[in-house]
């Protein structure tokens, strides 16, 4: 079980470019901050249309869910899932690719936020 003190070094393994910008703050003990910075990358990531980079912080935030502890998954839950789902879709294709990078652990989580917060179209 990942807990939120392993949360920083578990996306630095896995996305290196985040190095820096997880060390601009004391994330050790702030994982909402570090949720926070990983889904502003992400959501670069996806409105850039860098689907290979994205694909991959989807799957550590899907993992970081399935495998950390309830505080790790109330990060993912109440800020990296949010985040995600402010990202315009743009047209159908777009969707399309983007609902097929979101891993299973977090795509239920996904489409309730979409629900809530543009309401059911």
């Amino acid at each position: 079980m990942i807990n939120q003190y392993e949360v920083p070094a578990y996306i630095e393994d896995h996305i290196p470019a985040l190095k820096k910008a997880l060390h601009q703050f004391p994330a050790i003990f702030h994982v909402y901050d570090t949720v926070g910075c990983f889904s502003e990358y992400t959501g670069k990531q996806l409105r850039e249309q860098n689907y290979a980079v994205a694909g991959k912080c989807l799957h550590v935030a899907g993992r970081l869910y399935e495998k950390g502890n309830e505080v790790v998954k109330g990060a993912i839950t109440r800020v990296f899932v949010p985040a995600l789902s402010q990202i315009p879709l743009g047209d159908a294709l777009s969707r399309i690719r983007i609902y097929s990078l979101i891993p299973d652990a977090i795509y239920g989580l996904y489409i309730q936020q979409q629900l809530s917060s543009h309401g059911n179209r």
